[in-house]
């Protein structure tokens, strides 16, 4: 029986990856720049550091703009996203009414940014639902090991992880959380479309969006 359940944010609870995946396609569309003379960029700078890909957008569109201050434009756009844009996954408000009237209780844990879920929580009026958020930045970790979820599981004062359920959207993060012991939900994201075959080998169960869980429950 679960008894807890432990979300992630990015690509699973909010529909946050195609500002991640398309964002500088967007950037450069906002400056003039056409869809066909942006297309392919994502792709370009996928696996580049932040810094990189801003360096790469710079030189490879030529843009007379100081690297610095396109951070900054590119950081007003997240925050404007996440503040006005960025809409929960199916059903996730429906999970976390049925959650919280079987008096199960969540909390989050995410590698993102604190402010940037923080706004868009509150403006989705689900922030009250969750009793914390964890930083994997603050206990110095990353989803690559299992150590944010047990702080997670104490946090909800609970001390067996067959008990909770984490829910997951990134290949590695299910693979370390089914390891420790925890049961898993793999939610299906634009983001692991490549990687879900393998995500629903190793889940305990996957869902395509939230109703899905619902029934499953």
């Amino acid at each position: 029986m679960i008894k807890g359940v432990i979300f992630d944010i990015d690509g699973t609870l909010l529909d946050s990856m195609p500002l991640w995946n398309h964002l500088g396609e967007r950037y450069l569309q906002k400056l003039g720049f056409t869809e066909e003379e942006t297309e392919g960029l994502s792709q370009r700078i996928s696996t580049m550091p932040f810094a990189e890909g801003i360096h790469y957008i710079k030189k490879e569109y030529s843009l007379d703009i100081a690297e610095e201050r396109i951070r900054e434009q590119l950081q007003e756009m997240i925050a404007g996203a996440y503040r006005d844009e960025i809409a929960l996954k199916a059903g996730a408000k429906e999970y976390l009414q049925f959650l919280k009237e079987r008096g199960i209780p969540c909390i989050l844990a995410t590698a993102g940014d604190a402010s940037l879920a923080t706004a868009a929580l509150k403006r989705l009026k689900v922030w009250e639902e969750f009793q914390g958020l964890l930083l994997c930045e603050d206990f110095k970790t990353s989803k690559q090991e299992a150590k944010i979820y047990f702080f997670a599981m104490e946090r909800l004062s609970l001390s067996r992880p067959e008990e909770v359920l984490v829910c997951e959207d990134v290949l590695h993060a299910v693979k370390s959380a089914k390891q420790a012991g925890f049961q898993v939900c793999g939610i299906l994201d634009e983001a692991n479309r490549e990687d879900w075959e393998k995500i629903q080998k190793m889940a305990d169960l996957t869902a395509k969006d939230f109703y899905e869980l619902v029934c499953y429950s």
